[in-house]
């Protein structure tokens, strides 16, 4: 009999352990879509500002462009469905932390040296503010703050 008990005991506790592992948290899915980048109401820091950006949030993660004050355009993407991927030219690798619903860390590294932190914040369903701290290799660390407005169909 107690056997049994210690055997029911184990297997509720596997299949709760299990149940918790399986459960990853999820984002608001207010952030799905596509977001323009509110370049008036941002502050680049006194660096150059972009003159335009845009975000499409998906469900497996998101992809990123700007077209920069040069006229130059950059892009690049982040795949959340296995931690996280970044796809871009740099070689670059990242983490991505779901904080809370309306608020995801996304941290960028070259090797192991961490060279932008970005906090996405939800602020309604209508707008996002990622507050990023840089860390350049030639330069300070600065802080850009950025306005995201999403584009209605």
């Amino acid at each position: 009999m107690k056997r049994l008990r210690f055997l029911t005991i184990g297997t509720v506790m596997l299949l709760v352990a299990a149940a918790a592992l399986g459960q990853h948290p999820k984002i608001d899915p207010a952030f799905l879509g596509l977001w323009n980048l509110d370049v008036g109401k941002s502050d680049f820091a006194g660096k150059p500002q972009p003159k335009m950006g845009q975000v499409n949030w998906g469900e497996h993660g998101w992809a990123f462009a700007l077209v920069l004050a040069n006229g130059e355009m950059f892009t690049d993407g982040v795949g959340t469905d296995l931690g996280c991927t970044y796809i871009g030219v740099s070689p670059l690798s990242c983490e991505y932390e779901i904080i809370s619903a309306r608020h995801v860390r996304l941290t960028m590294k070259r090797s192991k040296t961490v060279i932008r932190v970005g906090e996405i914040e939800l602020l309604d369903n209508g707008t996002t503010q990622t507050t990023h701290r840089v860390i350049p290799s030639d330069g300070p660390p600065y802080v850009e703050k950025t306005i995201w407005i999403k584009q209605t169909e």
